[in-house]
């Protein structure tokens, strides 16, 4: 017997054990090599794709979650295998294993598992490879699909990478058994565990911290999102750990102190393994709670933006046609009359056309970060041809009497006020200067915002016809614009537009914009997929490593339960209460994180996202539920199997 035939033997003798922790490697490692694949394809690096770049920042983003999420995953999955066999490394030191042998059969189990993880993974990756270039060809909906080629750096990068990776983490693990004496390895399982401590200051520490992050997110707008994002992180993160560290024991304390539920059926022994274990359980549910709130909250913001376009690039640009000419007397960008051919022609029904005429003019408006007035353009327009394109749109009439205003900024996710209501702001015309009173302000377009229309200024019809009674028409600009049915589909004739326009500038159509934006979350999801099924695989797999660990002394336990004379039946229900804990209390605060992500986003998106986000919480729900019941199935054989 060597000690390399002593590591394969440990090896197999856990095979049980290692199962999950070798699996969630392997596709770590398998999607860091596609993903790698195609951040070094010839194609890719020498541009010959279109929108190739891009998703290769996206990709080399996603190789740097993998990788440092990889670090804790392994950190963590090495720390719980050694420390069940505390035991077993002392006898084998009494039995006259020095600490440097005892560190090299460590750290051989630990390569061995590694290099065969990653091998298996380069070459699940190299074969699926081929798979993922086609679906990004698909996507990207180029000509010539990407070919399949071999790509030595993905190679390269892959293995050495992760190599690196293991060998780091492996031996920074060793330093902690190779330090312990004989009799704390023999004896760490014996110590007794103490009634976990609860401060009530961390308790409501850990209220106090969720209270503010929920507050923040609940309250998030586009202007302050890139300042309360990193404070709604920092809560969440103390909140949280708190929460499962004090609160949830203080909750479990006091359960156990309702003696009625307690002698109930299998309590008793349930709940007391929960409320001695729960300090072991604790940084387990910090950090897998978390993971379920980043997977749903990631998932379901890429799901909801993907699902959320179209409504998005109606909101954005109001008219699938729309351009505006500085010069209301002709039609120097494009003639009407020829738009209305090409629609035609190529079988588009216009639904409604805009035609409204404005005086270009200036007025102060504060700036977003200073808030010191600077000088902004717009364009004037009367009450009725603001309600006249509003009812187009179904948007509320504004409502004007004398010397009133209403301000309207184009972009509904911005929610600065730019002007307040009551406030007295003259606007320059030409040679002449009025002073109204403002009404308020209306983040929402009814005109393409391009140019001088970008923004607009709805006054009276009377005060409208007075300013402009002795404006030139050629002072004056038009916006023109058209929207056609089943717009989605006029990529075609929108490029046939454009073409035959004098000014792409001063023209703007809705259906190139919103396919490429399409394309580009379609890609952005599809690529935050693997990801995410990364991160729960990953998180399913520290639960298992959880369960199995401890598995040994379960078995001890429940045989001694059995010959007490509880029955197989109720031994189940205790092993099917303890890993349905493991499962499903991080799972529950996740949920509650990633709903108030839900309600942040919506806010932002000014859309209610709730039957998206019910699909993403409910789609997770059944994968872990999955995860569990086969979770259990396996754990239930194994304990029960080993009753006599």
């Amino acid at each position: 017997m060597n000690i390399r035939l002593l590591a394969k033997r440990n090896i197999q003798g856990n095979a049980q054990r290692y199962l999950a922790y070798f699996f969630s490697i392997v596709l770590s490692v398998s999607i860091f090599f596609i993903y790698a694949s195609f951040i070094f394809h010839p194609d890719v690096v020498h541009a010959d794709i279109p929108g190739g770049k891009l998703i290769s920042r996206g990709l080399i983003a996603a190789e740097i979650v993998i990788i440092i999420f990889s670090v804790f995953f392994i950190a963590y999955s090495n720390a719980a295998f050694i420390q069940p066999r505390k035991k077993e490394f002392g006898l084998l030191t009494l039995l006259g294993m020095s600490k440097s042998q005892l560190r090299k059969l460590i750290y051989l189990e630990q390569t061995m598992v590694s290099l065969i993880s990653i091998l298996i993974g380069v070459g699940l990756g190299f074969l699926f490879s081929k798979l993922f270039l086609m679906a990004i060809s698909w996507l990207l909906a180029v000509e010539q699909p990407i070919s399949f080629v071999f790509v030595p750096e993905a190679f390269i990068y892959t293995i050495v990478g992760f190599i690196l990776l293991f060998q780091l983490l492996s031996l920074f693990s060793l330093f902690h058994i190779g330090n312990a004496e004989v009799v704390d390895l023999l004896k760490d399982k014996q110590k007794p565990k103490k009634t976990p401590f609860v401060s009530r200051w961390l308790i409501a520490l850990s209220a106090v911290c969720l209270s503010i992050s929920y507050y923040l997110a609940c309250t998030l707008s586009l202007n302050n999102s890139y300042i309360r994002v990193l404070p709604i992180v920092f809560f969440v993160l103390i909140g949280t750990y708190f929460l499962f560290s004090q609160s949830i024991v203080a909750l479990c304390s006091r359960l156990y102190r309702k003696k009625k539920s307690l002698y109930g059926g299998t309590n008793l022994i349930t709940q007391t393994n929960l409320i001695f274990n729960i300090k072991d359980y604790s940084r387990l549910f910090f950090l897998t709670s978390i993971i379920t709130a980043v997977i749903l909250t990631a998932a379901g913001t890429l799901f909801m933006f993907s699902a959320d376009l179209k409504k998005q690039g109606m909101d954005n640009i109001p008219q699938s046609i729309g351009w505006i000419e500085n010069d209301a007397s002709v039609y120097s960008v494009i003639e009407p009359s020829a738009v209305e051919k090409i629609l035609k022609e190529d079988g588009f029904k216009i639904l409604y056309e805009v035609n409204m005429t404005g005086v270009p003019i200036t007025h102060l408006l504060p700036h977003m970060r200073t808030g010191e007035p600077n000088e902004n353009r717009s364009l004037l327009i009367s009450e009725s041809g603001y309600n006249n394109a509003a009812a187009l749109r179904k948007i509320e009439p504004a409502k004007l009497s004398g010397k009133e205003a209403l301000y309207i900024f184009p972009y509904g996710g911005l929610d600065y006020q730019f002007v307040h209501k009551g406030e007295q702001k003259e606007l320059h015309f030409g040679n002449g200067t009025i002073q109204v009173t403002m009404v308020g302000q209306r983040n929402q377009s009814i005109v393409a915002p391009i140019k001088a229309a970008t923004t607009l200024m709805v006054v009276d019809d009377q005060l409208y016809h007075e300013i402009t009674a002795d404006v030139p028409l050629k002072e004056m600009a038009r916006v023109r614009g058209y929207e056609v049915k089943d717009w989605e589909e006029s990529m075609e004739t929108s490029s046939e537009i454009e073409q035959m326009s004098n000014n792409h500038n001063q023209l703007q159509t809705r259906a190139p914009i919103y396919q490429e934006m399409k394309q580009g979350s379609i890609l952005i999801l599809f690529i935050g997929l693997f990801v995410s099924l990364l991160f729960f695989i990953v998180q399913g797999s520290m639960m298992y490593l959880r369960v199995f660990t401890n598995l040994e002394d379960k078995k001890i336990q429940i045989h001694a339960l059995h010959r007490l004379g509880l029955t197989k039946k109720e031994i189940r229900q205790i092993l099917s209460a303890e890993i349905r804990i493991l499962f499903f209390a991080p799972f529950l605060i996740g949920v509650i994180h990633a709903i108030v992500a839900y309600v942040a986003l919506s806010n932002l998106l000014e859309s209610n996202l709730f039957a998206y986000s019910s699909m993403v919480i409910a789609t997770y729900f059944l994968f872990q539920l999955l995860y569990y019941q086969v979770t259990k199935r396996i754990y239930e054989r194994a304990v029960i199997t080993s009753i006599k």
